[in-house]
Order: C-alpha cells, then sequence, then structure tokens
C-alpha cells in the first residue's frame, strides 16, 4: 500500500444541482452546500473523507464556475490551483475525464478515488480502509473499479452492477465485475435485490488516470478528442481558453453510459460502510434525528416548532414559528421565498415541481 499511498489523489465533484431538494436547494446554492447534517455541509463531509485519504495538495475539486467561491471558502486548505471551474455543465465523464487529465499532467502513475460531494457516509475509518483497498486493486491491476454499495431495498433510481465471483489473485472481498445496468424497472430490480449477484452503483469509481483516460480514447472519443490539447496547454497562458473549447465540443455524457456499461471486466468492491446519496427529502429524514413522535426538525430554533399528536414529518423552516397538529408522514419546508408540502413517500415528485416552475419562468424561487 505505501507505493499506491505515493500515487494516490482525490478528485471531488462538486457541480450538480440536487432539484429534489427544493427549495432549500437553488441553483445558486445547492444541495452539496446545505448544512443539514452535524452543522457541515454535504461538500463538507466529502472534504473529511478525502482528507482521511490524501494530503490536501493531493485533493482536486471540479465545481462550476458560478461554486469557485463558495468552494473557496468551504475548502481553504486545497490549493486554488486544484479547483477546476468547468465552464458550463456536461456531466461526469467530462468531468472525469479533465479531472484525471490534470492529475496525470502532475503523476503519471496517479490513482484517482472520485468521489460526489452529495453523499453522506459512515464510519469513516472503514469507509477510509476500502477505499485504499480499492486504489490498490486499481493500481496493480489497471482496471476500472467500483465500490458497491448492498442493496437495502429494490431500488428503481440507481444505476446496479453485477458481481458474482471473486477475482483472482485479490483479497477475498474484491469481487469480478461483469456489468453495469442502469436504473432498471421495479420488478427487475426486485430480481437483482433478492438474487444477491448485484449491488447499487454510488458512482464510487477508482481508476488510474492513465488507464480512465485510454477508456474515453476506446468507448467515448468525442470526449476524449480534446484533452490531450488541453493536458498540452496546463500551464501555460492558453490552459482556460482551451479548457473552456473542451466544454463547448464535448457531449454531455455520464461516465456511467460512456464507459461503465461498455465494460467486459473490471473490479467490484462490496462497501461494508453505510451509504447515501441524500437524493430527496424522504432520504433527508431518514438521515436525521428523530424526536419519541419519529419527526425531524430543521431549524434556526427548535423551540419555534410545537408538534401536537403528529408523527413521522420532516419540517425544515428556520425563521418562523411551525405547529403542527394530527398531521403524519408529511415533509414542510419553509423558506424566505417558498414553501414546500408533500407526503414525504412522494418526494421524489419535488423534481417534477422544479419543472412546472421553470416553464412558469418562476426562476426568481429556483
Amino acid at each position: 500500500m505505501e507505493e499506491v499511498q505515493k500515487h494516490l489523489y482525490v478528485l471531488i465533484l462538486a457541480g450538480g444541482g440536487g432539484t429534489r431538494l427544493w427549495p432549500v436547494s437553488r441553483d445558486a446554492l445547492p444541495k452539496q452546500f446545505l448544512r443539514l447534517f452535524g452543522g457541515k455541509s454535504l461538500f463538507q463531509h466529502a472534504l473529511t473523507r478525502a482528507l482521511a485519504l490524501v494530503p490536501p495538495d493531493r485533493i482536486y475539486i471540479s465545481t462550476a464556475e458560478r461554486y469557485y467561491d463558495l468552494i473557496r471558502k468551504e475548502a481553504r486548505q486545497i490549493p486554488s490551483e486544484n479547483i477546476i471551474q468547468e465552464p458550463m455543465r456536461r456531466d461526469t465523464a467530462l468531468a472525469e475525464g479533465v479531472g484525471a487529465v490534470y492529475i496525470h499532467h502532475r503523476d503519471p502513475q496517479a490513482v484517482i478515488c472520485n468521489f460526489a460531494s452529495d453523499h453522506l457516509i459512515s464510519p469513516l475509518s472503514v469507509f477510509t480502509r476500502q477505499m485504499k483497498m480499492a486504489a490498490e486493486a486499481a493500481y496493480k491491476t489497471g482496471l476500472f473499479t467500483a465500490v458497491g454499495i448492498v442493496p437495502t431495498k429494490p431500488h428503481t433510481g440507481l444505476g446496479h452492477i453485477q458481481a458474482r465471483k471473486h477475482f483472482p489473485g485479490q483479497p477475498d472481498e474484491i469481487l469480478l465485475g461483469e456489468k453495469f445496468v442502469e436504473k432498471p424497472p421495479l420488478e427487475l430490480a426486485k430480481k437483482y435485490t433478492k438474487s444477491g449477484e448485484y449491488y447499487w452503483n454510488a458512482h464510487l469509481f477508482v481508476w488510474k488516470a492513465a488507464a480512465f483516460l485510454q477508456l474515453l480514447r476506446k468507448f467515448a472519443p468525442k470526449t476524449y478528442s480534446l484533452l490531450p490539447k488541453l493536458e498540452k496547454s496546463l500551464g501555460s497562458h492558453e490552459e482556460r481558453q482551451v479548457l473552456k473549447l473542451v466544454f463547448q465540443m464535448a457531449p454531455t455524457l455520464a461516465t456511467d453510459y460512456a464507459v461503465a456499461e461498455k465494460l467486459k471486466k473490471f473490479i467490484c468492491l462490496p462497501a461494508t460502510f453505510s451509504w447515501s446519496d441524500v437524493g430527496d427529502w424522504q432520504e433527508v429524514w431518514k438521515q436525521l434525528p428523530h424526536d419519541a413522535d419519529g419527526n425531524s426538525f430543521v431549524s434556526g430554533n427548535k423551540k419555534t416548532i410545537i408538534s401536537l399528536e403528529s408523527k413521522d414529518n420532516l419540517v425544515y423552516s428556520k425563521k418562523q414559528v411551525i405547529c403542527l397538529s394530527g398531521i403524519k408522514d408529511l415533509v414542510l419546508i419553509e423558506t424566505k421565498d417558498s414553501i414546500l408540502i408533500c407526503k414525504r413517500d412522494n418526494s421524489q415528485s419535488v423534481k417534477k415541481i422544479v419543472e412546472a416552475l421553470r416553464e412558469k419562468k418562476l426562476n426568481k424561487v429556483l
């Protein structure tokens, strides 16, 4: 592991939106910057995980230009040159490809652990141990490596990874990955969960920088096409201009579609840590502490919330007095200009609400 540790890097993807957590998550302040858990933003939780693996100068962050100041404020220990400012959104294939270019330019033997900035993971010690194991496997084999999550229920909103057999020559925990399947319909998801052969794809990918760039070259040539030119420009006065050109020319494509689904052989390491993608308000409720009645409150002052004969609700309010009486299983989110009320088990519909607001050109609340 000592040899791998010298070449280990972390890339945090922090450019996404998170519309399902509207009205708190906004275009100007997406969910990775919300302080919902323990007084820290989801991005800061991701940064803590990264710092448990590598020193600050080996952490790179890919984010939208508009979030640069937020990142600088929340990650003061990260060198400014390690923050890659995306001129426009192009999904994960390009973000991770560009990140690989920057890191490969610095260290041709680099191994990269790719983190999302909006996940909750615990305990840190188990996560760190397994990511180091994944990094060592990726370093030694040169193969695409995915840390998969053991399913707790059938899930149609996540991709799945099939892995049944031990990977020869690797520790017992490491499996031979057979295929990636994107977001199966419910009946198929039930079969996957029951079989014990599938894991959720949490986009916890580990690879050698050079190997991933070659995979892009093979499977996603349009995404890869200008990356060699970008690497040549790094450190020159042309770098920013070339980076902008790369984003203008590349397609919008996720790594899962661009590369993962086309692989015939890869490594899968089933996680033994707890993981959540905090994808909607239902998931926020699950992850927050509850009172004796199953209610969760996020408030500037808990004394401003009164609950009578109400159970299993989520309430978010920073300033208003909120009173609950005889209600159950609701989400109530209050901000300075918007209020959301929905059933907890219908939290996924918030994305449709955001789409309806855009159609009505109510951009001031987005």
